[in-house]
């Protein structure tokens, strides 16, 4: 099978281009949400008006970005939703939803805005490595363009209102995709995870809220969205994101000093990439090897594209979504996997 991404789908910034930091950041995200005025939040609004609000929304995006892609769900065409989840240009809860909504794609790749996931609107930045200025900025500046185009709810006290408490007041959501594979190694990890909690963050899993859990990829972001220390949120999610990477460097050189060192780093990943190419691996297993493939290219202890490893990591986690959904979908596993491979061979 010839791993080949979907042709209509812009090829996502991130899995190309190189970030900062991209040793421990696999990417940045930041994310905003906004809800429509005159419209119930989603979850309890009539399919007339998620059909209204996805007019609405088409109406802006368009006049910010014209050659926007855009896909309306429900997504009929066969394919397509698991690349959209790969690229992130959309959740897995907007993948599992049937009622109307759309997903708009800029032509660069380098933006995406959902319509109808958890509020009416959510658009996000996702750029490789640690670039937290680069995708606020960037966020920030879209979210006052469509701003002008449409009429977003807003309380004088409260901020942008959203469909869940956790996320009104600014509506940002600013979080790093982080391989830890060294702390996840040792005894380390929940110790630095729990100091990133303290700072007033949220850890989750490498896609998010609902995701599966690896050990080794994790996502950090922020906590508060309003209130007095909403302000102060943004910057303690980058705090959190630095301390992890740090951390995690520190457990890399402790494995390259022992002993062994970078050739015990070299045989496993070694290993790891004869188990991706010749076996039909379980997701978790799948997604265990390309972190220690990896951790092996991060360290110099194996040649290899470090950049090229967050479309691995997209395919491994679109592959245990599927699993973790109780969908058996072998073409689909089969698919991910030889975009693995390729990549492998290449």
């Amino acid at each position: 099978m010839t791993a080949r991404r979907n042709p209509r789908l812009p090829a996502p910034v991130w899995y190309g281009t190189t970030g900062s930091d991209q040793d421990v950041a696999v990417s940045t995200r930041c994310r905003i949400a906004r809800n429509l005025e005159g419209f119930a939040f989603p979850w309890i609004a009539s399919d007339q008006d998620l059909a209204e609000v996805c007019r609405l929304c088409a109406q802006g995006v368009a006049s910010v970005e014209p050659h926007a892609l855009s896909i309306t769900r429900p997504v009929t065409e066969p394919g397509i939703l698991p690349d959209l989840v790969a690229a992130r240009y959309a959740s897995f809860r907007w993948a599992g939803m049937e009622r109307p909504g759309r997903v708009h794609i800029a032509p660069d790749g380098s933006w995406s805005a959902m319509v109808n996931e958890e509020d009416h609107l959510r658009f996000q930045v996702v750029l490789s490595g640690f670039e937290p200025a680069a995708a606020v900025s960037r966020c920030r500046d879209l979210a006052a363009s469509l701003g002008r185009r449409l009429a977003f709810v807003r309380h004088p006290d409260y901020g942008w209102l959203t469909a869940s408490l956790t996320n009104a007041g600014t509506g940002m959501r600013l979080s790093f995709l982080l391989h830890l594979a060294a702390l996840a190694s040792g005894t380390a990890l929940m110790e630095a995870i729990e100091a990133a909690r303290r700072m007033g963050c949220v850890v989750r899993g490498a896609f998010g809220e609902g995701t599966p859990g690896t050990g080794a990829f994790v996502q950090v972001s922020n906590r508060c969205t309003w209130g007095p220390d909403a302000a102060e949120a943004v910057g303690r999610a980058c705090g959190a994101g630095r301390y992890l990477i740090e951390r995690e460097r520190e457990a890399r050189q402790d494995l390259i000093d022992r002993r062994g060192g970078l050739s015990d780093i070299a045989d496993a990943s070694d290993g790891a990439r004869e188990r991706v190419l010749r076996d039909d691996l379980h997701p978790l297993e799948l997604m265990h090897s390309v972190s220690v493939l990896r951790l092996g290219i991060a360290t110099g202890a194996t040649p290899g594209d470090i950049v090229r490893t967050g479309e691995w990591i997209a395919a491994a986690g679109v592959v245990a979504w599927t699993h973790a959904a109780g969908r058996n979908e072998p073409y689909e596993r089969m698919r991910r996997l030889a975009t693995i491979r390729s990549g492998l061979r290449r």
